[in-house]
C-alpha cells in the first residue's frame, strides 16, 4: 500500500486505524508502537513515504475520557484534531453539542466520508450545522469518483462547490479493494473548484493538521 501511495504522488500519510467503534480500540500507545513498527519497515525498503500516526473514532461519548486520559490517538500525536466518524444512517441532535464541547477543549474534529450517510445526501444543513460549529469536513477521493454509488458522489461534488470540504482523504483500506489513491480525485476537484481550492484541500489544510495548528 505505500508502494502505491508513493506511486500515485502521495509523500505523507497520516494511518487512522478504526477506534471506538465497538470493535476496536487501538490505543494511543498501541499505535505509535505500531507506526514506529512499519516507519522501520518504509526506511529498510527504501519506500519514501513519510507515516505519522492517527486514528479514526467512531461518535462516542467515550472520546471525551479517552482524551482527557491520553488514550485517544489524535492525528499526529498532536492533541489538536481528531477523525470522527458519524453513525452510518443518522445524525442525532445532540452532534453539534458534543462537537462543540471538543472545541472547548481546544480539539477540532474532523468528520470522515460525511458523503455517505444518507441523512446528510438528503439534508446537507446537518453537516453545515457541525462546521458552524467548528468540525470541519473530509470526504473520501473514491466517493467523490462514483466508487460509493451516485449518492455520495453527487453529495461530494455539491459539498465542494458549496466551500464545505476542507480534506480529501484515500481512506485507503487494502493494495486492491480500496488502495491509496489521491490523484484522479485531485483531477475531479480541479474541475470543481479550481486549483486554488483544490491545493488548499490537498496540501494547505492537511499542513495544518499535521502540525496541529
Amino acid at each position: 500500500m505505500a508502494r502505491i501511495a508513493v506511486e500515485d504522488g502521495i509523500h505523507t500519510i497520516i494511518a487512522t486505524p478504526h477506534s471506538l467503534d465497538g470493535v476496536h480500540f487501538n490505543r494511543r500507545s498501541n499505535i505509535l508502537s505500531a507506526c514506529a513498527e512499519l516507519k522501520a519497515a518504509l526506511r529498510k525498503h527504501h519506500v519514501p513515504l513519510t507515516l505519522l500516526p492517527g486514528s479514526e473514532a467512531r461518535l462516542s461519548i467515550e472520546i471525551i475520557d479517552a482524551l482527557e486520559k491520553g488514550h485517544l490517538m489524535t492525528l499526529n500525536d498532536t492533541g489538536r484534531y481528531i477523525s470522527l466518524e458519524l453513525p452510518d444512517q443518522f445524525i442525532s441532535q445532540a452532534t453539534t453539542i458534543f462537537v462543540e464541547r471538543l472545541k472547548i477543549g481546544n480539539v477540532t474534529p474532523i468528520i470522515s466520508h460525511p458523503e455517505r450517510n444518507p441523512a446528510i445526501q438528503q439534508n446537507l444543513a446537518l453537516l453545515g450545522d457541525l462546521i458552524s460549529a467548528g468540525a470541519l469536513c473530509q470526504i473520501t477521493a473514491d466517493s467523490l469518483l462514483g466508487a460509493f454509488g451516485p449518492n455520495a458522489a453527487q453529495c461530494c461534488e455539491k459539498l465542494v462547490k458549496l466551500n464545505m470540504v476542507h480534506f480529501m482523504a484515500s481512506d485507503a483500506h487494502s493494495p486492491r479493494a480500496r488502495p491509496p489513491n489521491l490523484s484522479k480525485g485531485y483531477d475531479k476537484l480541479l474541475t470543481l473548484a479550481g486549483k486554488t481550492q483544490a491545493d488548499k484541500i490537498m496540501s494547505e489544510f492537511p499542513q495544518n493538521v499535521v502540525d496541529g495548528t
